[in-house]
Parts: structure tokens; C-alpha cells; sequence
């Protein structure tokens, strides 16, 4: 748990203001030498307590994707224009697939449910540490709720997550499941912290991609007529909120734009635009690791591709966006076929299908999913782990305290 936690902290907490060319260009400072500290010494952890064997074994379809996702992105950082920083990003992918498939061979469902408790409370507790301690705001973003220097859609990310997470257990509280169970008012106070704090970033994605999880949540939760019952009253509440708060909605998503600045995704089309061009000279590998942010950089201003497909088609080519693709529908269908498991994992199945769902939706407009050592990209193979678990992978020398 402690070791999931500590690689999302130390790749996405920002403790200064680093401009984007420095990090393109391979320039590190002390926080960057923290940073790859941190994911050494996981990986020293890990070799010290599961060193590899020789040994083959079976591998589902859901772990030969994890994999040759993984090994896309390596071979990626071999022919990066930027190499320096596609190549600590390589090593820190190989950190994060060696710890969640640790996680997947040794450890119970009780370890995964206890790194989402751990989330959802870090996630919180960064919340009001943000409201406590305010950082200097972006010249650009001063009326975003943020915490630290970090981006307030990076903050999105992390709240988005920990909304869908803490909603399926208030949901769920119920259900039979495996791992930490914590008061419902400890879950409520969480949900009501973590949703205030999404607000408070008005980041519109993230929005989309936790009101995404949530209707899944409600969706996979009932079945039957109960489920019809469900979705009608919430249909009822939805259009009375419309009705009450529709101003107050639409100039959240408005954010006070220009209707030419909305119809442009805030300059994302044109963004995508030069992807494509940037894609079409290089459709098969793409530019390498890391490209698409000094790329987009260079041309517009922008860093990153702003969509998880786009992002990757860019970098990796057709061939990592069809292997992400394909790791995306593994976890989806193992996680829908949870349902014929007999006794049905039925907290891990939504766990595990709201949460992709949302991530999903959120990469529309970040590409977080689509790129190496970010809180999504860890959930990625988290879920994926966790999906393996959940259909019965054998798994050797239980250790699910320490990860």
C-alpha cells in the first residue's frame, strides 16, 4: 500500500514551479532526484522481497496486455527526440508494472481495497491541506482550487479517482467485500471533501469523467426493476438540479470563455490538429517517449496531447495505441465477466468498472491514461491487477501488509 502510494505522490505532487522546457530537456533538480529516489528504492523493495525466478507461468490475457503495454512504452524511450526524460519515464513504468504485478501474484484483494481506502484519504486529506495552506496560484488559473503547485487538472485527476472510489463504498457499504471497512460517516465526510475540492478545481473533464463513474456506480449497483426504479429517480433529481442550479452548472463548464475559446476545446482542436500531422509522419512508432510533450510545446505552447489516444498515438504510434486500446477492453471485459464468478466479487467488479469508466471519459481532454508515471497511468495497472485478483489468479506468499 505504502509503496503504491508513495511512486503516485512522488511522480505527481509538485513541491515547485518547473517550466515545461526544463523538464523536456532532461534538467533535474533536487525534487526530480527525490523523485527517482523514490521509485528506486520501491524497486530495490520489491527485488529484495520477490526476487524473479526463472519459473514460467500461465498469464491471462489481462497480464500479457499490462505487459506488452509496458514494453511499448521501453522500447518507445529508445528513440525519443528528448531522451534523458523518456528514459527515467521508462524506468519509472517498469517500477510501477513490477509493483502492481507483485501486488496481482502475492498479495489478497484486502491490499487493493486498502491502497483505495489509502487514496480516497491522502486524496482528502490533500484537500484541506490546500485549503489550509494555499500555494501561489498560475498567473493564468488564480480562481482554481489546487493544491501545492499542482495543476488544477492534474487535482482534477486525483479527485475525480477518489470521488468514484468513495461513492461505490458509500453506495456499497453494504455489499460483502474484502479489506478495511471504516464507518459510512467517515465515507460520507470523505466524498463531501474530495466533491467540494473537485469543484473547486472547475475542471471540466475531471467532472465529466466522476459524474461518468458515478452513474455507473448507480447503474451496476441495482439490477432488475430495483436498477429502473433507480435510474428514474435519478433522472428526477438530475432535472431538478437543472432546473434549480442550471445557470450556476453552465458557468461552471463555461468557466466565463468565449464561445470561440469553447468550440475550440480551449485550443485543444488545433492541438489535435498538428497531432494528426505529427502522427501521419510517424504512424506505425511515432515520435518515441515523451515526444508529444515537447512537440506541442515547441509548436503551440502546449505540453502534452490533452487526450489519452492522441497522447499516445503521437508517441508510440499506431502500435502503442492499439496495445493501450486492447489493455483497456482486457480490464473492461474480465471486469464484466466478474459477474458469472460464483461467489461474484461484486465491490471489486464496480470498483473496478466505475473507475475505468471515469478515467476513460477524463482522458477525452487530458492524457494522463495515455502517458507514463501519472496517478491515472498507476491506476491503470492497479485495475488491471486488480481485475486478475478478483477472477481467482493463483497468487504465492500472501504479503498484502507492506505493499
Amino acid at each position: 500500500m505504502w509503496c503504491a502510494l508513495a511512486l503516485v505522490v512522488a511522480s505527481e505532487y509538485k513541491f515547485r514551479v518547473r517550466a515545461d522546457d526544463q523538464s523536456v530537456s532532461g534538467s533535474a533538480d533536487v525534487f526530480v532526484l527525490l523523485e527517482i529516489a523514490a521509485y528506486a528504492v520501491v524497486a530495490c523493495l520489491l527485488f529484495l522481497r520477490f526476487r524473479p525466478t526463472s519459473r514460467v507461468r500461465r498469464a491471462d490475457w489481462i497480464t500479457c496486455a499490462v505487459y506488452a503495454y509496458g514494453a511499448v512504452l521501453v522500447l518507445a524511450a529508445l528513440y525519443s527526440p528528448y531522451r534523458a526524460l523518456a528514459i527515467v519515464r521508462a524506468c519509472q513504468v517498469v517500477v510501477l508494472l513490477a509493483l502492481t504485478r507483485s501486488i496481482a501474484r502475492h498479495c489478497t484483494l484486502d491490499a487493493v481495497h486498502r491502497i483505495a481506502h489509502w487514496f480516497a484519504a491522502l486524496v482528502g486529506a490533500s484537500v484541506v491541506f490546500g485549503v489550509v495552506v494555499p500555494f501561489p496560484r498560475l498567473p493564468s488559473q488564480p480562481d482554481r482550487f489546487t493544491w501545492l503547485h499542482l495543476h488544477p487538472v492534474d487535482a482534477g485527476q486525483f479527485l475525480a479517482i477518489a470521488v468514484v472510489i468513495l461513492a461505490a463504498y458509500v453506495f456499497g457499504f453494504r455489499l460483502e467485500r474484502a479489506g478495511p471497512r471504516w464507518p459510512l460517516p467517515v465515507y460520507l465526510v470523505l466524498l463531501a471533501v474530495c466533491a467540494a475540492g473537485l469543484i473547486g478545481t472547475n475542471t471540466r473533464g475531471a467532472a465529466l469523467g466522476a459524474i461518468v463513474g458515478g452513474l455507473a456506480i448507480t447503474w451496476l449497483r441495482w439490477r432488475g426493476r430495483r436498477r429502473w426504479e433507480i435510474a428514474v429517480a435519478l433522472l428526477v433529481v438530475l432535472a431538478t438540479a437543472w432546473l434549480a442550479a442550471g445557470e450556476l452548472i453552465e458557468s461552471f463548464f463555461a468557466r466565463g470563455e468565449s464561445a470561440e475559446r469553447l468550440a475550440s476545446l480551449n485550443s485543444r482542436t488545433d492541438l489535435w490538429a498538428y497531432a494528426f500531422e505529427a502522427f501521419l509522419e510517424r504512424p506505425l512508432y511515432g515520435h518515441g517517449l515523451t515526444a508529444s510533450q515537447g512537440l506541442f510545446l515547441d509548436k503551440i505552447g502546449l505540453g502534452g496531447g490533452h487526450n489519452g489516444l492522441v497522447n499516445l498515438l503521437v508517441d508510440t504510434g499506431l502500435l502503442g495505441a492499439v496495445v493501450w486500446l486492447v489493455l483497456l477492453g482486457g480490464v473492461f471485459g474480465g471486469a464484466v465477466a466478474l459477474r458469472g464468478r460464483r461467489p461474484e466479487p461484486r465491490m471489486d467488479r464496480i470498483l473496478v468498472l466505475a473507475t475505468l469508466v471515469s478515467m476513460v471519459a477524463n482522458s477525452m481532454f487530458t492524457e494522463s491514461l495515455g502517458a507514463p508515471a501519472t496517478v491515472a497511468c498507476a491506476w491503470l495497472f492497479l485495475l488491471a491487477a486488480w481485475t486478475s485478483m478478483a477472477a481467482g489468479e493463483q497468487r504465492e506468499t500472501p504479503w498484502p501488509e507492506r505493499l
